[in-house]
């Protein structure tokens, strides 16, 4: 690996990794030319943008061995994939990107604010905001009931203490917060067997956020919903047309007494 020289050293991307989890920079890099669209033979040329000279084999073993880290879970890129097909997705676990994972729960006070209740709706509007200006939440999750600890869960994840710092003050600030708690996201770890020495090791991190529901399942389900649909129209328009036959004969009975 040769790093070019460019006019601006900022280009030039350090090799040391930054973060606990043994990621360095040009990892990352990668994954964002990944990313962008590049495939595994053509993204040392988009490498050479940012100061970088790999051969071609040299960044696909690099790609192999974030794959076999467990950094990349899943691509669209397979081996019957040819080269000029793009790498229009790729899966990540943000466990091994992001030192630093939080729950961050937040309770309403709804106060009258200008003389009116804030909804829920303009709360959620706020918090994305605040969300998009710091580029560190995945989601945000509205929770409604009774007698619950808080109204909103945010998930954020980052390697600088001080924007996940910065974000919840801005949170606090807030007319409506009443409170804000975070909560750490542990990856468990444990002990291993590597070349017959001791090494900690960690679990496999559950991270799917992709969900598309089976089809099968989902059909039967629909086919559910018709089945008891149309047995609820027929009982209602059968107990109708009872109601209106013994209202008939009812009325019937009326004139023929009336008659006599």
């Amino acid at each position: 690996m040769v790093g070019r020289s460019t006019d601006n050293p900022d280009n030039v991307v350090p090799v040391k990794n930054l973060t606990k989890n043994g990621i360095s920079p040009l990892d990352l890099l990668i994954l964002h030319v990944l990313q962008s669209g590049a495939t595994p033979d053509t993204a040392n040329k988009d490498l050479e943008k940012y100061g970088y000279v790999l051969s071609r084999d040299n960044v696909k073993n690099r790609i192999d061995d974030l794959i076999k880290k467990g950094v990349i879970l899943e691509h669209n890129n397979t081996e019957d994939s040819k080269k000029d097909d793009k790498i229009k997705w790729i899966l990540v676990d943000p466990s091994k990107l992001f030192d630093n994972q939080w729950y961050t729960f937040i309770k309403s006070q709804n106060p009258l604010f200008e003389r009116r209740v804030i909804p829920y709706s303009e709360m959620y509007s706020n918090l994305v905001e605040i969300s998009r200006e710091y580029g560190i939440v995945t989601a945000i999750d509205l929770v409604q009931g009774e007698g619950q600890n808080y109204d909103f869960i945010l998930r954020i994840v980052t390697n600088e203490l001080n924007l996940f710092e910065e974000l919840v003050e801005k949170i606090r600030s807030l007319g409506w917060v009443h409170s804000v708690d975070s909560k750490p996201i542990h990856v468990l770890e444990g002990v291993g067997l590597s070349k017959n020495n001791l090494t900690k090791v960690h679990t496999n991190y559950f991270y799917d956020p992709i969900k598309i529901p089976d089809f099968e399942k989902y059909l039967k389900n629909i086919r559910q919903v018709f089945r008891t649909y149309d047995t609820y129209i027929k009982e209602e328009s059968s107990s109708k047309q009872k109601n209106t036959r013994k209202k008939d004969n009812e009325n019937f009975d009326d004139v023929t007494r009336a008659i006599k």
